[in-house]
């Protein structure tokens, strides 16, 4: 399945890029590429104002997103009290209604040299998670890509969007839903683990307005799904 981010400034994505989008969609979901598009979901990110701290669209309006699927649960371990790195044993999860997760996606770039994931939530979900991760949280804010440096691996030096965000914890899995051919006729769920091979553990990071952030970590987005 494949998202098109968009916005009003600019046209969308062209014939050719939106043609090779479909065919990586096709073959992240194990499908021919004729066969999958009787399942293709079009998904429109309307990121007019999704910007960065400097008022620049994060999103351009020819930028093609892959969609893995809905996603539906994060799960992550928050660092303990009186201590900065150490982590504790059982993660904590962030768990969207079905509502919510039918409306919030896990894709990444595909044009990006890093295969960068993007968890995009609904809007109307973030402001708890803003209150929680942001107002509530007495850490110091950071740019994104000062605390993809601090998590290390081979995302620690992407580029990041200009964003200020405040650490949660480092995120050790993600949960989405969606359909893929021979694993039955309706949509499953998959859960990737993340860090579990190179050790490199992205540090998870919610910015003021409630959006999630990966920074940092080993993870590589390929066709049999998330990899570490």
């Amino acid at each position: 399945m494949q998202g098109r981010a968009r916005n009003n400034r600019g046209a969308g994505p062209d014939t050719a890029r939106l043609n090779r989008a479909r065919q990586m969609a096709a073959d992240y979901h194990w499908y021919p590429e004729d066969e999958f598009q009787n399942h293709m979901q079009v998904v429109k990110f309307d990121d007019a104002d999704e910007v960065d701290d400097n008022g620049q669209i994060m999103f351009p309006a020819n930028q093609v997103l892959i969609r893995y699927g809905n996603l539906a649960r994060i799960h992550f371990r928050a660092p303990s009290k009186g201590s900065i790195h150490p982590r504790r044993e059982r993660d904590t999860t962030i768990t969207l209604s079905r509502p919510a997760a039918a409306e919030s996606h896990l894709a990444f770039d595909p044009e990006g040299a890093s295969d960068n994931l993007y968890m995009k939530i609904k809007k109307s979900c973030r402001a708890p998670l803003a209150q929680r991760f942001w107002v509530e949280n007495n850490v110091r804010p950071r740019l994104l890509s000062e605390w993809a440096m601090l998590a290390g691996g081979s995302h620690a030096r992407d580029s990041y969007p200009t964003v200020m965000a405040k650490p949660i914890g480092v995120a050790t899995a993600l949960v989405y839903y969606t359909l893929k051919k021979d694993d039955g006729p309706r949509p499953c769920f998959y859960i990737h683990r993340l860090g579990e091979v190179s050790s490199a553990i992205p540090i998870l990071a919610c910015d003021s307005t409630g959006r999630l952030w990966l920074c940092g970590g080993s993870y590589q987005s390929l066709s049999p799904g998330i990899t570490d």
